[in-house]
């Protein structure tokens, strides 16, 4: 393989443990009947076993100075196409993909994005493994009640069955990053609740605008004009006048958010 330098602008940091790359096949368990899509295949160390598989594989490398050692890497592989984009423009219905497993080593920038992708295409997404910054693992798969717990772990565990799975080190990478790397796993539910996406979503995000505050600090008067009505809430979903964000559930945001923000009458949900 020709010398190639990771590039800083593109969040490169390349995988070249073979333990971890056969620790994620694993995980994958990719099969010749099943269709993979790869976000980012770089250097293709974890492209090329999942090519090996007779998988049915899209491989969606942005970086063009990749591409033709991807081509030379797949070329005795009729299974594997190689598409040469943005994977935050990559619409699989473009390619009649319309159910897949999803993985990558995701680049630590657009990290949040890809899971606003993953959610905007939940129903097509058999199961995602990734690879992405520790603190984003913790964030992603984080429980109420933790401080980890987030708007990108609530929106993502609303869609996903959200799992951490191994840690990585830095040494598995070239050049090395400055942080632990995780694995997550993501498994769409069967169904999800019939929530009030766009409500739930302004709910949670002004309830986290600052940690440290009370919900009451956070929402009064941006969503609530009185402190006395909204503490009324609080205690109709049994929670304390002085809690914060962290310790609502999923379940408890989205009543938050109904009784916030009412539907108008006529409205469809």
């Amino acid at each position: 393989m020709a010398a190639y330098f990771a590039k800083k602008r593109l969040g490169q940091h390349f995988l070249t443990s073979e333990k971890i790359v056969s620790r994620m096949v694993d995980l994958i368990s990719p099969k010749a009947e099943q269709t993979i899509l790869e976000v980012g295949p770089g250097r293709g160390v974890l492209t090329l076993p999942l090519a090996e598989s007779g998988a049915n594989l899209w491989a969606v490398e942005f970086d063009r100075d990749l591409i033709g050692t991807l081509e030379r890497l797949l070329d005795p592989y009729k299974n594997a196409t190689l598409i040469n984009k943005d994977f935050l423009a990559f619409h699989p219905e473009d390619y009649e993909l319309q159910s897949f497993l999803l993985v990558g080593n995701l680049p630590y920038n657009i990290t949040s994005p890809i899971i606003d992708w993953c959610i905007r295409y939940y129903d097509r997404i058999q199961m995602a493994v990734f690879m992405v910054q520790r603190e984003m693992a913790w964030r992603i798969t984080g429980s109420p009640g933790s401080k980890d717990w987030s708007p990108i772990g609530i929106f993502t565990q609303l869609h996903f069955d959200a799992t951490y799975c191994f840690d990585v080190p830095q040494h598995a990478f070239t050049p090395p990053p400055e942080v632990v790397s995780a694995v997550i796993k993501l498994e769409p539910w069967p169904t999800i609740p019939k929530f009030n996406i766009e409500k739930l979503e302004k709910v949670v995000r002004a309830s986290f605008t600052q940690r440290r505050k009370t919900l009451i600090n956070n929402l009064v008067p941006n969503l609530i004009a009185d402190a006395t009505k909204l503490k009324i809430i609080l205690a109709q979903l049994d929670l304390t006048e002085n809690c914060r964000a962290e310790e609502l559930s999923i379940a408890q945001f989205a009543k938050l958010s109904e009784m916030l923000i009412p539907s108008s009458p006529g409205a469809h949900e």
